[in-house]
């Protein structure tokens, strides 16, 4: 499939910063429009889709529960910033 000259022109008019009259750019896109066909035809039905060639793990501590004899309030009271309505306040960062 490609693209012709009246598609591009209908696209342009959407996106005015496409030039419709330009030969080189109709090549590019139809050649992408190839492209994404040719990929149309490939089998994926068995592969597992992946976000990385790499294979990561993400190394995590495992979590432990501690009992902490302390109140919300005194964790609040070592802070260091603003506490109000058992809250700490943070500083604004929206100027």
């Amino acid at each position: 499939m490609s693209i012709s000259q009246e598609d591009l022109q209908k696209i342009s008019k959407k996106l005015s910063k496409i030039p419709a009259d330009n030969p080189k750019l109709l090549q590019n896109i139809s050649d992408i429009v190839e492209y994404m066909d040719l990929l149309a035809e490939v089998d994926t039905e068995n592969v597992i889709p992946t976000i990385s060639v790499v294979e990561n793990y993400a190394l995590l501590r495992e979590d432990i529960k501690i009992d902490a004899p302390a109140t919300p309030d005194e964790l609040l009271a070592c802070s260091k910033q603003k506490v109000v309505a058992h809250q700490i306040v943070l500083p604004n960062i929206m100027n």
